[in-house]
């Protein structure tokens, strides 16, 4: 029988070398090309998004400041003239303006029956207005801010602390009729008695601080800087002692809102180069009702691609003063506040 399959063909053995195929040298090249412009994509938006996170931080940094300089000024000046329950006296205070660099203070006094007035402002710093000595390394062009109170909170004269100044009140009706403060910092003078007439007063700290704009936070040594800073002058205990407040702070301007008919409202405003007034009910500092403070916060480092031109508009310190814009790369805002002077404007208003 005739076999009807077809012949077989042999199979030849392939070579496995044959069927492997690499890239070809424009292949490779194409394939780099490519994967360098994915890289470099993600290498940009890795460094914007980090740039901008930067950015993100030190504008938040520099609104926290501005915010904690706005409360702080707030919280102080509102206490301004709080000097604690006094009784009648028997003219109505003379005010005086104490240096406030003095280390034995002046103000309160018996006859005739004195206080320090509650805010005292201090005009811009320039060649010819150089301020008070105490203020060290105050910045030119910013005012600085006088506030004088006693402390909220009473101290037994057993507590004392020593070389820090109080005030104590008589409430008593066999006190001296000519003694109805006493102002010292020897606990052996607070001899006054209270409402009972059967032991010594309270007394109140005496609290005076001067809030200024400084070139440098740390200004001397080998971590000196120059940041503008906003810093604090206070009397404790018989010295001056200065304390940072906040960085970036590097103008500060004020107007002063006084009361010219004695009904505790404002009715003129000054700025803080012709405060005082020259005459009349301006020109004293206890007519100061309102305050207006102004000032500019920069952030601590530059910002990153911030243009390094200068902005056409300058910054507006309100009536105050205008600031030209260095185009320096730092990030700058305004913040202005106006504050009322409780208790000197408290005890004009008609009840």
């Amino acid at each position: 029988m005739r076999n009807s399959l077809p012949p077989m063909t042999p199979r030849v053995a392939l070579d496995p070398r044959r069927n492997q195929r690499g890239f070809s040298l424009v292949e490779l090249m194409v394939g780099l090309a490519i994967g360098l412009i994915v890289v470099t994509a993600l290498l940009v938006l890795f460094a914007n998004a980090s740039a901008t996170g930067q950015n993100l931080g030190r504008s938040s940094s520099q609104i926290e400041n501005g915010r904690y300089v706005s409360e702080l000024l707030r919280e102080d000046v509102r206490l301004a003239g709080f000097f604690g329950e006094m009784p009648d006296p028997p003219t109505a205070p003379v005010y005086t303006n104490p240096d406030p660099c003095l280390i034995l203070p002046t103000g309160f006094v018996n006859s005739p029956f004195g206080l320090p007035a509650p805010i005292q402002g201090i005009v811009p710093k320039d060649a010819t207005n150089p301020g008070p000595t105490c203020l060290s390394d105050r910045k030119d062009g910013t005012a600085a801010l006088v506030v004088r109170r006693l402390a909220v909170n009473s101290t037994a004269v057993a507590s004392v602390v020593t070389n820090q100044d109080y005030v104590q009140y008589s409430f008593c009706k066999t006190d001296p009729t000519t003694t109805s403060l006493v102002f010292s910092r020897d606990a052996a003078a607070f001899t006054l008695k209270n409402f009972t007439c059967a032991g010594a007063n309270p007394v109140r700290a005496y609290v005076s601080r001067v809030y200024y704009v400084a070139n440098c936070n740390i200004c001397t040594g080998s971590g000196a800087d120059a940041t503008p800073t906003l810093k604090r002058l206070d009397l404790v205990a018989g010295g001056l002692v200065i304390t940072a407040l906040a960085e970036g702070v590097e103008a500060l301007r004020f107007e002063y809102g006084f009361d010219t008919d004695g009904d505790g409202n404002t009715d003129s405003y000054l700025t803080d180069s012709n405060s005082p007034g020259a005459s009349g009910p301006t020109s004293l500092w206890q007519n100061a009702m309102t305050l207006k403070s102004h000032f500019i916060v920069r952030s601590l480092e530059k910002i990153l691609g911030a243009p390094t031109t200068a902005a056409a508009a300058p910054f507006v310190l309100g009536n105050a003063a205008t600031a030209a814009d260095p185009g320096d790369g730092y990030a700058r805002r305004v913040y202005s506040t106006t504050i009322r002077l409780n208790n000197p404007s408290g005890a004009r208003e008609a009840p």
